[in-house]
């Protein structure tokens, strides 16, 4: 494991006197080890240079790996550590065709918070949720929405074509979005995405608020633990630092 795990995106091929310099293995072990690796094609060797590499074999493992990758299954302890943390309500949430859907739901302890049900049904440029997947989604699909009828949900709801521009760029600069009563009056929420190995948005998180605890301050606080959050579900997936948001936690 200590040899597999010195092969990294900056050092993708290494000889044995490194592999034994950054692990402290004796030279003939780690080619011993390096041997017994290849028979299972885990590490592979160019005939040419004479250093190795990680072999098919990884890449056989992990796609047995992501194949029973469920995104809520790796979430999940994760969310409860944000409800813990933050003791406001926490989603699980999914894009449905042109609408947002909760699909995990950890409610605030506190005597007043917001209230939602599994399954519930949001807008995407109503809801923080929905500006993420509008934000990070594709461009296409971006374009696709902005040509059709922002629908009026409440007095705040953003519903000129430009001005939820602005808001996705605000977004993707900072990496999480906020709706302040823009789905539901007494409904505030932060969200940020999550994306797995293929750069695909299996999910996002969200915390939801009340408006009298939805200030700046506040906003800071739960900003940086949800990123943080989000970050170590990615982690988790395996995503590839060059195609998450970057952020400035």
């Amino acid at each position: 494991m200590e040899i597999l795990e010195q092969f990294s995106e900056t050092r993708p091929v290494l000889g044995i006197t490194e592999l034994s310099d950054a692990t402290g293995i004796n030279k003939s072990i780690v080619h011993k080890i390096l041997q017994t690796l290849m028979e299972g094609a885990l590490i592979a060797r160019d005939s040419e240079t004479r250093r190795y590499r990680l072999g098919s074999g990884i890449v056989n493992l992990a796609g047995r790996h992501l194949a029973y990758l469920r995104p809520l299954d790796i979430a999940r302890p994760h969310l409860l550590r944000l409800w813990e943390e933050t003791a406001e309500t926490i989603h699980f949430v999914v894009q449905e065709s042109q609408s947002i859907m909760i699909t995990q739901v950890y409610e605030s302890p506190q005597s007043l918070r917001v209230s939602s049900h599994l399954g519930e049904v949001g807008s995407l440029h109503g809801s923080a949720a929905g500006k993420v997947f509008l934000a990070f989604g594709s461009p296409s699909q971006l374009e696709r929405f902005l040509k059709g009828s922002l629908e009026i949900l409440t007095p705040k709801t953003i519903t000129d074509p430009d001005k939820l521009q602005s808001e996705l760029e605000k977004v993707r600069r900072l990496g999480y979005s906020t709706s302040r009563e823009e789905q539901e009056i007494d409904f505030c929420a932060i969200a940020a995405p999550i994306f797995d190995t293929t750069g695909k948005m299996p999910g996002a998180v969200a915390i939801a608020v009340p408006p009298s605890r939805f200030k700046s301050e506040k906003i800071a606080k739960l900003s940086q633990k949800l990123l943080m959050s989000t970050n170590t579900i990615m982690d988790e997936f395996g995503t590839s630092p060059t195609l998450r948001p970057k952020l400035n936690i």
